[in-house]
């Protein structure tokens, strides 16, 4: 895939050819803000009824708490309660009286407050049994639900307030997608402090590496959002869970990210850590990128320009951080007072990059630049 000739040709002019440049996401809530979700304090602690059948014998167990791997059941009267072991037996035999049709039909015609007030009553009391086994696949897909519901509402701090209640470690893969699903719409909606939050209860280990992939993604739209403090301490915490392999990569946007938020010292020690790519490599580009915005922030822009062009032309226009390196030499052509430049550069953004967020920091800067008559 090319980049645009005129850009490349206008960033050569620029420098002789000894510049090689021209040769070529657990911060949880307060516990005090939980207390004021009013949903939980009215339904929360109550029962949740449901219907065993033995060999066509059938009575309706009253279940208050799931502790050390039981359900505990109160006796009929209220005189005491009984842990049950949960078997596979024991699953089939039960149906939750929790009917959730009347819900979805209203969930499908796009109706989400009326979903909600059926299903707020019915499976808030689910919570607290959220690390039942899956196999009692009929409370957890009513708990989902709502949580979907909430973010299909935009009931984002009631669905922050749910998640947060839950050990994602500890339950099915099935909740970090619904907790993804919160974390990306409160990105779409440029709540970025409240996604950074979201992004920290998701587990990364194990069986929750696929979560690395939309934390990483995540943590893009948070940096490109310019929310550094929110997105170094997620960068550190994918660090720790990658692969091997993949390690390099996030430390690098570590690195970048503690250069954008003027923490130079901490990015040049993890710098000094890493070992430059090859030229013929992927991340040869990122790690120029990383170079060229210390630079950058250190105001040495002609060095900056240098080392980001180096990467910029060993890039393919689908590598994600092709955006960010266009925006910061523009940036620097703009500090050269070169604003020519500057406007080719960012306008290649907002033409080759309209979804990406340094699209819009592109036509931000565009707008600032002086009119000339070439213009």
């Amino acid at each position: 895939m090319s980049h645009s000739i005129f850009t490349k040709s206008r960033i050569m002019r620029y420098f002789t050819l000894k510049a090689l440049l021209i040769a070529t996401i657990s911060i949880g809530i307060s516990q005090a803000a939980i207390a004021q979700n009013q949903y939980w304090d009215q339904y929360g602690k109550l029962p949740v009824l449901m219907q065993q059948n033995n060999n066509g014998a059938k009575q309706t167990l009253k279940f208050v708490a799931f502790k050390d791997g039981m359900l505990v059941a109160e006796l009929d009267g209220g005189i005491g309660e009984a842990s049950l072991p949960i078997t596979e037996s024991m699953a089939k035999s039960l149906r939750l009286a929790v009917d959730t049709q009347k819900a979805t039909t209203m969930i499908e015609r796009e109706n989400y407050t009326g979903a909600l007030k059926l299903l707020r009553p019915e499976v808030y009391p689910l919570i607290k049994f959220h690390q039942v086994p899956d196999m009692l696949v009929q409370l957890h897909g009513p708990l989902r639900l709502l949580i979907d519901t909430l973010v299909d509402a935009e009931e984002f701090a009631e669905a922050e307030d749910v998640v947060m209640r839950l050990q994602l470690d500890k339950v099915g893969i099935k909740y970090s997608e619904s907790v993804i699903r919160l974390m990306n719409a409160m990105i779409y909606s440029e709540m970025y402090e409240d996604a950074a939050r979201i992004a920290k209860i998701l587990p990364v280990t194990g069986d929750y590496a696929v979560n690395i992939a939309p934390l990483i993604d995540a943590a893009d739209a948070l940096r490109g959002a310019g929310k550094f403090d929110a997105v170094i301490p997620l960068y550190r915490a994918i660090e720790a869970a990658v692969p091997e392999e993949s390690r390099a990569n996030v430390q690098m946007w570590l690195a970048y990210s503690l250069v954008l938020a003027d923490k130079l010292d901490e990015a040049t020690s993890i710098l000094e850590t890493l070992q430059e790519p090859e030229p013929k490599e992927r991340l040869f580009s990122l790690y120029k990128l990383l170079e060229g915005s210390k630079a950058h922030r250190e105001k040495n822009y002609l060095e900056a320009i240098d080392l980001l062009t180096r990467g910029f032309v060993r890039a393919q226009t689908s590598y994600a951080w092709v955006p960010e390196t266009l925006y910061l030499i523009g940036d620097c052509y703009s500090n050269l007072n070169d604003n020519i430049a500057a406007r080719n550069v960012w306008t290649e953004i907002v033409i080759l990059y309209p979804s990406s967020p340094w699209a819009d920091s592109a036509q931000k800067s565009l707008d600032t630049l002086p009119k000339t008559s070439t213009n």
